[in-house]
């Protein structure tokens, strides 16, 4: 956890990569994005979290994108191939909508 907005976001950033035209696009148009913050490359997701497997990387991937276009939703999430073996019966998806 950062010690102030500016700490977290580069610590996200040292994880994910600073956004670039590649990445995230639409990130160097943002009113407080800043063209001289660090470039960082980003590290693997599996060398972030070595203890998770090739399936627990990839919904951690997809939770955590860097561009919130490429993001999924929790009840996107639910359909991951992590969640196949939960019973999706009981969930009730219109409830999680948004209208």
């Amino acid at each position: 956890m950062g010690d102030s907005e500016i700490d977290q976001i580069f610590r996200i950033f040292k994880v994910l990569g600073t956004p670039n035209e590649q990445n995230w696009p639409e990130a160097l148009k943002l009113k407080d994005f800043k063209p001289t913050f660090p470039k960082f490359r980003g590290i693997p997701m599996t060398e972030h979290a070595p203890m998770l497997d090739e399936l627990e990387v990839d919904l951690l991937s997809n939770l955590v994108a860097l561009d919130p276009n490429k993001r999924v939703s929790a009840l996107q999430a639910l359909h991951h191939p992590y969640f196949d073996n939960l019973d999706k019966n009981k969930i009730n998806e219109k409830q999680y909508i948004r209208v």
